[in-house]
């Protein structure tokens, strides 16, 4: 019995000093470098958005950040790679919806648990979206390529990033909504080049992607998924008003971090990012990249993010792509 008692009174000991241990690391949290596992391609919209709001937020929390690119199967390795991370804040996921929103109704097993294997920290930014053609595609507006994928059944291609990824889905339902049939071609990297080069018809890409490809006339900006036309950009229509009804998205991107870290610093990077979101530098930088600055943080987000998995469930659904994977 002596034993015992000796046995949970080190035990409990162990566990204050642990406990004593959390709260002074949360105190001096961040005391070195933070890294964002970004899961697109340098350049890509995730990609530039964790590098602008990721400058200021450093500012904020004293210590730099580093971007790391991990690319490949719809975004499931960085996504695994941050939820195995140890969940002390110093490894966090900055990507678009996708690995929570479409990836648990897509595959039917994933090396995360969806959004449960995170904490949601904040919404960082909203990038518009523009259907590209390029060279190989004859028609020069939505119309005529609906009307160009009617004549030709599966024929016409579009380009993304993999299969399960947002523009993957976009695609699709795009498709279902105007009646066409279109083939999927996924590409480890941006597929800008590609698309530039003639070996696909078009792709789905937020401004930063194709931004110097269209100013060089290599690509064609046929339209745009938001539900308006940008502000910038007023004669490139809403794919809504082109033959594809009640059709708007935007490419949601957000900073996640591994479920299990302490709520003390889960509130001080959102504090960061708010703080980086307010700033008109990065607002400026954002609305000029097409990217709507957003800043709902932790429970707000979280909220709006069990919305936006609902929703997209139901599209995968939609375009027979649940359990595929």
């Amino acid at each position: 019995m002596k034993g015992n008692r000796l046995l949970i009174s080190v035990a409990a000991t162990v566990a204050a000093l642990g406990v004593m241990a959390s709260s002074h690391a949360d105190a001096n949290y961040p005391s070195n470098p933070i890294k964002f596992i970004v899961g697109a391609p340098a350049g890509g919209v995730p990609d530039v958005v964790a590098r602008v709001v990721g400058q200021k937020m450093a500012e904020a929390l004293g210590q730099s950040v580093v971007v790391e690119n991990k690319t490949g199967a719809g975004a499931i390795i960085a996504t695994e790679s941050a939820a195995k991370a140890r969940p002390d804040g110093y490894t966090l996921l900055v990507a678009d919806s996708s690995p929570f929103t479409i990836n648990p109704t897509l595959y039917k097993r994933l090396p995360y648990d969806g959004i449960g294997s995170f904490e949601p920290i904040a919404f960082l930014g909203a990038a518009q979206l523009f259907l590209a053609a390029g060279p190989s595609l004859k028609a020069d507006s939505v119309q005529g390529l609906i009307a160009e994928a009617k004549a030709q059944p599966g024929k016409l291609t579009y380009g993304t990033i993999g299969i399960g990824s947002l523009h993957h889905v976009m695609f699709e339902e795009m498709g279902r909504v105007a009646g066409i049939n279109m083939l999927h071609v996924p590409f480890r990297e941006q597929p800008s080049g590609p698309a530039a080069a003639g070996q696909v018809e078009m792709l789905l890409a937020g401004k930063p992607s194709i931004e110097g490809l269209v100013q060089a006339g290599k690509l064609r900006l046929l339209g745009i998924a938001s539900d308006t036309r940008m502000k910038e950009l007023p004669e490139v229509p809403t794919l809504a008003e082109s033959g594809v009804p009640e059709y708007a998205f935007t490419a949601d991107i957000g900073l996640y971090a591994p479920k299990g870290t302490p709520s003390a610093i889960t509130a001080k990077l959102a504090a960061a990012a708010q703080e980086a979101l307010k700033h008109p530098e990065v607002r400026q930088r954002l609305t000029d990249l097409g990217i709507i600055p957003d800043g709902r943080v932790l429970d707000d987000y979280a909220s709006y993010m069990k919305d936006e998995i609902t929703k997209f469930s139901r599209i995968v659904k939609a375009a027979g792509l649940a359990g595929l994977q």
